[in-house]
């Protein structure tokens, strides 16, 4: 800031003037500071709580609590449990967004081409997105049905049995995992196809010219254009496969024999039904951990398929 000499020379009060950077960093701060305290009060102060509470012994019944160092995280380290949740949970994730993505791209592909009804085909598609969680996994419960259900009566007219899926530890994470891909397949075909159609469509034509084929256009135009946002997808998948509790919750309370639990319902059962506080926020700790630790390897290598 600069003092004004002629006004000090005039009346003896200095008079003070902004500079223009430093009106438009008060002006920054202004328009930052309502969302910054929204992240701090919703967001940053309840992570470091967790971490603080995953130190402790608190079973959330009582008014105070111990502190008792790492001794949660060595509990859940030692305990075979833990693991089968992360496996179920690294597995669900992993399949679902491979599996989900690769048919959102085959059908967004398919909706981008000339099809009789297209709009039609298109808000069938995106319909399962706009579905709440809970009514959908009571529809699959209900389609899983091993005597009534629309897949018993398909087996059956094969002249086979259709198993128990939801009882099994053989089918139960692959079943829910079939809902999952179901229920984030809309938005994603959505999103691939509005970038489908944006690719430059002077870049295909120059390249049929030259003679590629459908399948060497895609593969070295179109797809190459739309890796970002597929990275989008990849990234965004991830974190919503691993977040996953409603279906679980729903349709099978983490069984049989945990083969269908994972991390955000195992926090949930620390928390609210064994009271274990501690143990509960230090799980969430580790997911936290998993799920940047994912995060930044993906950003890390993405120069080697994403390109801009």
């Amino acid at each position: 800031m600069t003092v004004d000499t002629r006004q000090t020379q005039m009346t003896g009060t200095p008079r003070w003037h902004m500079t223009e950077r430093r009106r438009e960093y008060l002006a920054f701060i202004l328009f930052v500071m309502p969302n910054l305290t929204l992240l701090i009060i919703w967001t940053y102060w309840p992570f470091f709580h967790s971490f603080y509470l995953s130190l402790t012994n608190w079973n959330l019944l009582k008014p105070t609590w111990d502190m008792v160092g790492v001794d949660n995280y060595l509990r859940l380290l030692r305990s075979p449990e833990f693991w089968q949740i992360t496996r179920n949970t690294l597995i669900f994730s992993f399949g679902t967004v491979t599996i989900g993505l690769t048919l959102s791209l085959a059908l967004a592909v398919s909706l981008n081409q000339w099809l009789v009804a297209r709009g039609f085909w298109r808000l069938v598609v995106f319909s399962p997105h706009i579905t709440t969680s809970a009514a959908m996994a009571l529809v699959w419960i209900s389609m899983y049905d091993p005597k009534h259900g629309i897949f018993a009566a398909a087996f059956s007219w094969l002249g086979l049995r259709f198993p128990n899926v939801l009882a099994s530890p053989t089918f139960v994470l692959p079943a829910i995992m079939l809902v999952a891909i179901w229920k984030s397949l809309g938005f994603s075909t959505v999103v691939l196809l509005a970038a489908l159609q944006g690719v430059d469509t002077t870049l295909k034509e120059a390249a049929a010219i030259d003679g590629a084929n459908a399948w060497q256009i895609f593969r070295n135009v179109s797809f190459p254009a739309i890796t970002p946002v597929f990275y989008f997808l990849t990234i965004t998948g991830l974190m919503t496969a691993i977040k996953t509790f409603d279906i679980v919750s729903v349709m099978t309370g983490g069984g049989p024999a945990n083969r269908s639990n994972m991390y955000v319902f195992q926090i949930y059962r620390e928390a609210f039904g064994f009271q274990r506080m501690g143990v509960a926020s230090a799980l969430a700790v580790i997911m936290f951990v998993i799920v940047m630790l994912f995060t930044y390897l993906q950003t890390r290598y993405k120069e080697r398929w994403v390109s801009y």
